[in-house]
């Protein structure tokens, strides 16, 4: 008995969700062990603020929307779609993905590294913001979008991030720390209905 088209697709979403899961999780692992680890390899005194706490702070709200936005995506484009799903764009998706995985693990590495998680983090949203306009005009062509709102809070994000790094002053991670926190607000203040639809919200 052959399995049914829509259950292959199934599958194979679920396939391409578990390995950005593991890639995320990873990111998450390394993230933790940067902030409680000093140089020399011992463990870190937990009666002192980490150095890196800012970072880690930034990198776990990025993380949040980035995983859940990208599930919701592949829900969306593949398995709540009823006519037109373009199936080849699944590989697109999983290399994107899996790259940007990559950068969240390298945001994760640098936790300590004064403000090298942040520029992780910006060509995160760099590579994402291209890839998300691309993927709507695949996806959902003719058809109204988070799209353009999403892509205007990362560019105003980016954007004051920029002039933060480049402006001579101390605790830069402190405010890039709370670019970060902004922008993740907004994605879903603006975006709600995109990341946590209503179980009559189901559309193209």
């Amino acid at each position: 008995m052959s399995t049914p088209p829509d259950k292959i697709m199934e599958r194979s979403v679920d396939n391409v969700q578990r390995i950005y899961a593991v890639v995320i999780a990873l990111a998450i692992s390394q993230a933790i062990q940067s902030l409680l680890k000093n140089p020399n390899g011992t463990t870190l005194d937990l009666s002192q603020v980490p150095a890196g706490l800012p970072s880690f702070i930034a990198f776990l709200v990025t993380l949040v929307p980035f995983w859940q936005g990208m599930n919701r995506h592949l829900d969306r484009s593949y398995l709540e779609k009823r006519a037109g799903v373009v199936q080849r764009a699944l590989l697109l998706d999983f290399v994107v993905f899996f790259l940007e995985a990559i950068f969240l693990f390298a945001a994760g590495w640098y936790i300590k590294s004064d403000i090298k998680t942040f520029y992780w983090l910006g060509g995160l949203l760099v590579i994402d913001m291209a890839w998300g306009a691309a993927s709507h005009y695949i996806h959902f062509p003719g058809t109204k979008s988070h799209v353009v709102k999403w892509l205007v809070i990362n560019v105003c994000a980016i954007a004051i991030a920029v002039l933060v790094i480049e402006y001579p002053f101390q605790h830069k991670q402190f405010v890039l720390m709370v670019v970060a926190i902004v922008r993740s607000l907004a994605d879903y203040g603006f975006c709600g209905d995109f990341y946590l639809p209503s179980s009559s919200d189901v559309r193209p």
